[in-house]
């Protein structure tokens, strides 16, 4: 019985393992095909052994850089970019792992993203004060950013953003993800954390397509929730008034009151801080009502200009 029951424990051993060879393989050429069919739409910048994407359009001081929220890519921004390149220079770009870029080292806290932009920004030749635009928790990493570099930032607008008091549980899952993403498992389930293609605008959802089920994708996105609070902590620490333009956005749909005065905590970051509500929009306001972000952009490119208060976009 021994011998037959170890002879079981082998087959089942070499079917895994050539199930995730399989996986793995399939993983591979998938990802290279779709790389080699739909090549970035920007450029990518080298931050020191590793290459970021960034997006660029439009002329103009100060230049706008979107930040998306978890798991988002360039092509999140396709409703928001082409109208902000109308007025001023708008830049976009995938966080390490994440779209187009080359990954990162671990942990992917807010301290180590607000690093790497630096460098990227610096590289991509925008040195001037910039308008930091920080959608869910990508908010976290532009609030750090204008903390640390200020000098650098002209204002920000946040975007629903993630706040350090109030971030969701690890899912048990995240630790996984590794191994379920270079397997190609997620790719088979259909699993992403990317916004579904067909949401987006259409100019951009190739791009989404593209990139929608790449392992360092599902692998960043798990290290950020995993180090979530250690992110909460270093924005925390990091915290302080400033003295930019600024509008915290919210949507109007299926946020409650702590959410809400979350948000006004948020706007209240700074002196000229003041907050927007999107009210038919829920948490993807880049997607769901743009024309109110970029309203938000317009005024805050506008207060940078003038050195001027600004009022607060009608709504």
């Amino acid at each position: 019985m021994w011998k037959w029951a170890r002879r079981l424990f082998i087959a089942v051993g070499l079917t895994f393992s050539a199930s995730a060879l399989g996986g793995t393989a399939y993983q591979w050429v998938e990802t290279r095909r779709e790389l080699a069919a739909t090549p970035p739409p920007g450029r990518l910048v080298d931050i020191g052994g590793r290459r970021l994407h960034i997006w660029c359009s439009g002329s103009g001081v100060p230049a706008v850089i979107l930040e998306t929220g978890l798991g988002g890519t360039t092509a999140g921004w396709g409703f928001v970019q082409p109208e902000i390149a109308k007025f001023t220079q708008v830049c976009s770009y995938d966080r390490a792992g994440m779209g187009y870029s080359d990954s990162g080292p671990s942990p992917r806290t807010s301290r180590q993203i607000a690093r790497e932009l630096a460098v990227l920004l610096e590289r991509s030749r925008l040195t001037a004060p910039v308008i930091l635009v920080g959608a869910s928790i990508g908010g976290l990493n532009v609030r750090l950013y204008a903390s640390e570099y200020a000098q650098r930032v002209a204002g920000l607008v946040l975007v629903d953003a993630s706040h350090e008091d109030r971030l969701d549980p690890v899912p048990g899952l995240a630790r996984f993800v590794p191994l379920l993403s270079s397997t190609g498992v997620l790719r088979l389930l259909g699993v992403s954390f990317e916004l579904d293609p067909e949401t987006l605008a259409p100019a951009v959802r190739p791009f989404a397509r593209a990139t929608r089920y790449w392992a360092a994708g599902y692998n960043a996105a798990a290290d950020e929730i995993i180090h979530g609070p250690i992110t909460a902590a270093e924005v925390r620490a990091a915290r302080r008034k400033l003295t930019v333009p600024l509008i915290a956005i919210t949507g109007g749909r299926g946020s409650d009151a702590t959410w809400r005065k979350l948000q006004l905590d948020q706007a209240n970051l700074s002196s000229l801080g003041c907050l927007v509500t999107a009210p038919q929009s829920g948490h993807l306001i880049a997607v769901e009502q743009p024309t109110v972000l970029v309203d938000a952009i317009r005024a805050v490119v506008g207060a940078a200009r003038s050195g001027k208060g600004f009022e607060c976009p009608a709504q």
